[in-house]
């Protein structure tokens, strides 16, 4: 098979605008770049152009001019659109593995880790519209119940929090980050007028998926808060929270995901106003009669 037609075929899977018609008038080493990244699009989206270029022995710029020949913008957009595949189609744990397969020392890695939170939530707050978060707030304090499910341990994690911090202003939350018959009991009761947060990450799993579309058939309103644009929760969700990723460091997600519901709970805490307040004092009041604090 000609490297043309291979490109031709595969042409679905990429941005599909200005793409090179004749391969084979492009300089060698263009060539090479571009096969590399049609057969490795996972390696693209963990890496950078100056670590893609060592790797093919090529230049930088080489490594940007062929994302254009693709119909990119530049390798950041090519690199962005790979990433969000890559997480999709991976579970946490192979991302891991490949992380470490690297073998990078451990100084390295925590700097990494460190920016790449940095990173991911800096491209969180420039994609998000903050207009669904005030929604979703005005939803949280409209709706007579609000279940919060996550199960696997970012999702879980995120659920917690969410739930907890959102139970001292509204006394109908309910987290269930449990998988067990009790969920089913839980979503039983659903109706309209409540709502229904699902949070799950990467591939999502089935049974917050078919949780969200149980109670979206019943009439309950439903948001979705995960870090792919291709989640299957996006499915069933009537409103849409997408966190950026990191290909590397699975848990980033997590960082912009709590960014998000402390942005939530605080606009929240902005629309119940003295309400809020009431709410707090009333809280301080309890701890301080239980002798809470040390």
């Amino acid at each position: 098979m000609s490297f043309n037609f291979f490109l031709w075929c595969t042409r679905s899977e990429l941005k599909g605008v200005n793409i090179v018609k004749d391969i084979s008038k492009l300089p060698p080493k263009r060539r090479r770049v571009l096969k590399y990244i049609i057969d490795n699009p996972d390696d693209v989206a963990i890496s950078t152009s100056r670590d893609l270029a060592q790797k093919l022995g090529v230049n930088a710029a080489t490594i940007v001019r062929s994302a254009r020949d693709l119909g990119y913008s530049g390798y950041n957009e090519l690199k962005k659109s790979k990433r969000d595949s890559f997480k999709q189609k991976q579970n946490p744990y192979e991302i891991v593995l490949k992380s470490m397969e690297k073998g990078e020392n451990g100084s390295s890695i925590i700097s990494k880790s460190f920016l790449k939170d940095i990173e991911v939530l800096n491209e969180t707050v420039s994609n998000i519209n903050i207009k669904d978060i005030e929604n979703i707030a005005q939803l949280i304090n409209d709706s007579k119940r609000v279940y919060i499910i996550g199960f696997e341990s970012t999702a879980r994690s995120i659920a917690g929090f969410l739930g907890g911090e959102l139970r001292t202003y509204h006394p109908g939350i309910l987290e269930i980050m449990s998988i067990n018959v009790y969920l089913f009991d839980y979503i039983r009761h659903s109706k309209p007028g409540d709502l229904v947060i699902g949070i799950s990450f990467g591939q999502g799993l089935k049974i917050t998926v078919n949780a969200l579309k149980y109670m979206k058939a019943k009439g309950v309103k439903t948001v979705a808060i995960t870090d792919s644009k291709t989640s299957p929760l996006l499915e069933y969700a009537d409103h849409k929270l997408v966190t950026a990723v990191s290909g590397e460091f699975v848990y980033s997600s997590m960082v912009s995901a709590c960014s998000i519901s402390n942005a939530i709970i605080h606009h929240l805490i902005k629309i119940g106003g003295e309400k809020s307040t009431d709410q707090l004092r009333e809280l301080q009041k309890q701890m301080n009669e239980l002798d809470v604090w040390f």
